[in-house]
């Protein structure tokens, strides 16, 4: 086992949801840029031809898409740039991984902060909410317990 793969486990032990969450913001985030990036930028083709993947004889000889292979329409089709950015996104799990795991506690902590100032926000607003007839009386009843309690 890795230890990388130990500390992502603990990761999700420990934090659960927000660890999904930001493995899976990570993820798309790296896939939707790597998608662009070759769509726009690289051109899947060319680079598939340079990296032997693909040869520039096979695009040019096979006009008739049944009679390549599917492998060859995959990374010369419509799907390429995003089977090339999948492939590349798999590539970086390495990482991804330590990227997630650094990301994980400050997420969790900047949420939490989050949650701490808006639930201090609405105590301080019910409280400066007028109170109904009956609040009143019930705080006024437990006010009366405790002096009792306090003699």
């Amino acid at each position: 086992m890795f230890k990388s793969e130990g500390r992502v486990r603990e990761l999700f032990r420990k934090y659960g949801k927000t660890a999904l969450a930001t493995h899976l913001t990570v993820y798309g985030v790296t896939f939707a840029g790597l998608y662009f990036a070759i769509e726009n930028k690289l051109g899947p083709q060319s680079l598939l031809i340079k990296y032997g993947l693909l040869s520039d004889k096979q695009i040019k000889d096979e006009a008739n898409p049944q009679e390549r292979g599917w492998f060859s329409n995959l990374l010369s089709g419509p799907s390429s740039s995003i089977a090339l950015a999948f492939l590349c996104n798999k590539a970086l799990l390495p990482v991804r991984a330590p990227v997630t795991i650094g990301l994980t506690p400050m997420v969790a902590r900047a949420l939490h902060q989050r949650a701490a100032t808006a639930a201090t926000a609405a105590a301080s607003k019910h409280s400066s909410a007028p109170m109904s007839s009956a609040t009143a009386a019930s705080q006024a009843k437990g006010s009366h317990i405790k002096d009792k309690a306090a003699k």
